[in-house]
């Protein structure tokens, strides 16, 4: 099991309400006050998929379950740097104690196994991408979709007009939902339910 410790602070957002904006030609203002509660909604979903941050770099202190074996899976699918790491009290040291690989497996060298102790080491990781440009669309197509029919209208006439809303999924305009094509993108993000 992973934890976070302490607890972090809300991370930097992954779209702000000005790049919204600028996503849909000015047609919804950076300042419509029904965008920060929808950005910050989209977001916490994708990165709850996730199971992760992704983007961007942050520094992160984590306690973690000995897994027992000779590698540690750390909660990040890019890893940047190893800052720190104890284990049961005792500070480990890099290229002596432990290696690592870009994609958060911290693997034990010589002999040496990690302890099967609950929440007996502590990792202290910079993490996360630089950019993500494809979640950053996602989460724009998300909120675009839940302000384009807030009401979850799917169609609506008058006369002789008709106007047929953008479905999130068949028969549900509006709201906040990813689609199909949208979860074959963050998976190739998503951690592992090991981690």
């Amino acid at each position: 099991m992973t934890q976070p410790i302490p607890e972090v602070p809300p991370f930097p957002e992954l779209l702000t309400a000005a790049e919204f904006s600028a996503g849909t030609r000015g047609k919804i203002a950076a300042d419509d006050p029904r965008l920060p509660l929808l950005l910050a909604g989209a977001t916490a979903g994708v990165r709850r998929y996730c199971r992760w941050h992704i983007a961007p770099v942050v520094e992160q202190t984590f306690r973690l379950d000995g897994p027992g074996g000779t590698v540690l899976a750390l909660p990040t699918m890019h890893l940047v740097e190893v800052l720190s790491l104890t284990e049961r009290g005792t500070a480990l040291v890099e290229d002596t104690d432990f290696e690592w690989s870009e994609v958060g497996s911290v693997a034990r060298l010589g002999r040496a196994r990690w302890t099967e102790r609950y929440r007996a080491i502590i990792a202290t990781i910079r993490h996360g991408y630089e950019t993500a440009d494809d979640v950053r669309q996602i989460i724009q197509q998300v909120v675009a979709n839940a302000l384009a029919s807030p009401l979850g209208a799917t169609t609506e006439s008058a006369g002789g007009v008709a106007v047929t809303w953008a479905q999130t999924a068949p028969g549900v305009a509006g709201g906040m939902s990813l689609l199909e094509r949208d979860l074959a993108v963050l998976n190739t993000y998503r951690l592992g339910p090991e981690a």
